[in-house]
């Protein structure tokens, strides 16, 4: 593993292979690349983001004035989902994204030009503390991972993060994967599918698994952890061309990004305050719901073996590897 250091170098623009309407869109909007950087004067990066918990760590940075102390204020964008993000990375419509691994890498796959930045957090140690799961009703008879053969089973959206890691960790076990249905549900329909019978089990993530536990239900199996402890989850992306332009500002952001991570992790009480601040979680349900683990390392080996499941399950015909994958 390894911390995210100072840009040594870029490498060239992969093909760019977008949609007609995310090239036609060309570099719109205000960004770090218009702003003047000196004379002290602060630089606005516009960041996309999620409503999600472990988001948490850029809000605390602005919140603590890391981002002011490197020269930059942090406009963020709230979306829905990384797919979302990684176009408005390319059109120039935002400098950093919020994304995961694994979206990142299905996006460079497909030539899209983003790379990582810096690491944001990961997921937890165990099903006892794992903050993204999979849930179910109180009996299930989902109590070993070969009770998942031929079950149904509800993920946020197919072909992302959810489906191959439970595909990963389930096949690893010896489960046959090929007998397993999945179906979309959204996060915050998780708790009623599960509820109605619907599905057998319902990836979660917080705070809806905290909401099922209230309900009565219980987690029945953490992919993520089952793979490894504090397995990587999200990170921080940009555009190839947004980093061969502001290799500054990249710096200013690394430092800051890295020191508001690190603050999150060892000041878990900020985390739950902040948390109910961006998002639409009760202050409630925030003070005791499962927390993501914040972390500035990049875990190359266990971002490889990522890369390497995107071509397993035939998400993308051939994969980046992790050195491909983050910047410089």
């Amino acid at each position: 593993m390894r911390h995210r250091p100072t840009l040594a170098r870029v490498r060239p623009m992969a093909v760019l292979a977008l949609t007609a309407a995310v090239v036609a869109s060309g570099c719109g909007g205000d960004s770090a690349g218009d702003a003047e950087g000196g004379g002290g004067e602060l630089v606005t990066i516009n960041i996309g983001t999620l409503p999600t918990a472990n988001a948490a760590a850029m809000y605390l940075g602005m919140q603590e004035g890391f981002f002011e102390e490197e020269g930059l204020v942090v406009e963020p964008t709230v979306l829905q989902g990384g797919n979302e993000i990684i176009t408005g990375l390319v059109s120039g419509d935002y400098d950093f994204g919020f994304v995961g691994y694994i979206s990142a890498g299905v996006a460079l796959s497909q030539n899209v030009p983003v790379c990582v930045v810096t690491a944001s957090d990961a997921t937890g140690t165990s099903a006892e503390d794992d903050w993204q799961a999979l849930v179910a009703s109180e009996g299930s008879g989902l109590d070993t991972p070969q009770d998942f053969a031929g079950s149904t089973l509800g993920i946020n959206a197919l072909g992302g993060v959810a489906e191959v890691l439970i595909l990963a960790a389930l096949d690893a076990e010896g489960v046959d994967v090929n007998t397993i249905e999945f179906i979309e549900v959204p996060f915050p329909e998780v708790p009623a599918a599960v509820s109605a019978g619907r599905i057998d089990a319902g990836y979660g993530a917080e705070p809806f698994i905290t909401t099922v536990l209230d309900q009565g239900g219980e987690v029945v199996y953490a992919p993520q952890s089952e793979l490894a402890p504090e397995y990587p989850n999200g990170s921080y992306a940009a555009s190839e061309q947004f980093i061969a332009e502001n290799g500054d500002v990249i710096d200013s952001f690394t430092q800051a990004m890295n020191r508001s991570v690190e603050f999150a992790r060892d000041n878990e009480d900020a985390v739950r305050d902040i948390i109910p601040t961006y998002t639409e979680i009760d202050p409630d349900i925030a003070e005791r719901m499962r927390l993501p683990v914040f972390t500035s390392e990049l875990d190359e080996q266990a971002i490889d073996e990522q890369m390497g499941f995107l071509e397993q399950y035939d998400i993308v015909q051939a994969a980046p590897t992790a050195d491909e994958l983050i910047c410089g």
